[in-house]
């Protein structure tokens, strides 16, 4: 499996007042094509500050780190800004869809950003793999929260990233609406060869990736392969 995730010795510190916080603290991880990876841990564990990381939403304080196989450790943030281009992907907990525009325009956003080209066939293929080819023309307040999530991940999508991250992505989602969620996840990587990192404090669906990796204090407790029946 190749990997698209390379991290050794991830330290994240900021000051609060005299103080020094620890929010990573020396972190081993590898992320590869094809690999679903849940992020459990408490409150303040680290578990957003290693995802941030890994994203390259943030920079180490110290240890290496490579995505895509490119060095992103000590980058300025216009260089961390054109690593995430058209490589990684994101979903979050708040959906973040804009209300005037239709679900088919919600999904090409990004490519306008990128300043990409804009095939409405395209977006309605990567509609069709959430299951929401249907729902194109709707806006966002004529759909479910289940739904808008899942506009929200083929908006992640448009740009074809090699990666995608999402944080707590179902934490305002209801139990069968989460449980779809997860098992799209699930897809992507096995079928798009994605890599999907989650953080969730829904211990039932973390448990359901391919590896879950725990954090207390800042470092990597424990790290599991759950056992498939």
């Amino acid at each position: 499996m190749k990997p698209l995730i390379e991290a050794k010795g991830l330290k994240r510190y900021y000051r609060r007042g005299v103080e020094t916080v620890k929010a990573l603290d020396g972190v081993d991880v590898s992320i590869g094509e094809g690999e679903m990876v849940s992020i459990l841990g408490p409150s303040g564990s680290g578990k957003t500050t290693l995802i941030n990381l890994l994203s390259c939403l943030d920079a180490p304080s110290e240890g290496t780190l490579t995505v895509a196989g490119k060095p992103a450790a000590g980058l300025t943030e216009d260089q961390l800004v054109e690593l995430r281009r058209g490589t990684l992907g994101f979903v979050f907990q708040q959906f973040h869809l804009l209300p005037t525009l239709t679900v088919a325009e919600n999904v090409e956003l990004p490519l306008v950003f990128l300043g990409r080209s804009v095939e409405r066939r395209k977006t309605l293929e990567i509609l069709s793999w959430v299951g929401l080819e249907d729902r194109a023309s709707h806006l966002p307040n004529e759909l479910s929260g289940g739904q808008m999530q899942r506009v929200a991940i083929a908006r992640a999508l448009s740009i074809e990233p090699r990666i995608l991250v999402a944080d707590e992505p179902t934490g305002n989602l209801d139990k069968k609406s989460g449980r779809m969620i997860f098992d799209l996840f699930k897809r992507l990587a096995r079928e798009k060869g994605l890599a999907v990192l989650i953080t969730t404090h829904n211990t039932a669906f973390g448990y359901e990736a391919d590896r879950v990796i725990t954090l207390e204090d800042g470092r990597i407790v424990r790290e599991e392969r759950p056992a498939r029946t």
